[in-house]
């Protein structure tokens, strides 16, 4: 089963953000020798190509509503391409911008090595307090349910609305 990648025309069936190849490339040129590993009965290239899925999915729900813009066309499967978006420079960012395919690549990771990006939270996980042996944790009313995925989030800044402090207008 291969990836249906976008390519910027805003295909009806496209599953992917990212190539595996580019994806390859992209923890081939950060270290990330994780990404490589085999495990299970699931053949190596599968399972990479079913965490760029899931990592695409998971750029799209969990960031959607903040993307700048809009879609290309009502059919498009995925939420990029996208008209009227521009980074913080005003550089306009056609097709699927390279920071997308880059908080893909790193979602897809932590895909690969077995994390849930999405898990499921009791109670919306707002834990007021929980104490498993010697360990005690308490979370700030304020504080987010979840994780925050840092350098994913920080990779789609110039993608998403309020990415930046100061807006920059190129003449």
């Amino acid at each position: 089963m291969s990836l249906i990648v976008e390519n910027g025309t805003g295909k009806s069936n496209a599953d992917a953000y990212v190539t595996l190849a580019e994806c390859d490339a992209y923890h081939a040129r950060f270290g990330n020798s994780g990404w490589k590993i085999i495990t299970g009965a699931v053949s190596n290239e599968a399972k990479r190509e079913n965490a760029i899925k899931k990592a695409t999915a998971f750029i799209d729900a969990r960031y959607g509503n903040r993307f700048k813009g809009v879609r290309k066309t009502a059919e498009q499967a995925l939420l990029f391409p996208r008209d009227g978006i521009s980074d913080n420079d005003g550089y306009v960012l056609e097709n699927v911008p390279l920071a997308v395919k880059r908080a893909t690549c790193e979602a897809a990771l932590k895909i690969f090595l077995g994390a849930d990006l999405m898990p499921d939270l009791d109670r919306g996980g707002k834990i007021i307090s929980e104490t498993v042996g010697p360990i005690s944790t308490t979370y700030s009313s304020s504080a987010p349910a979840g994780t925050k995925y840092e350098t994913i989030e920080s990779l789609l800044r110039c993608c998403l609305n309020g990415g930046a402090s100061v807006k920059m207008i190129r003449a």
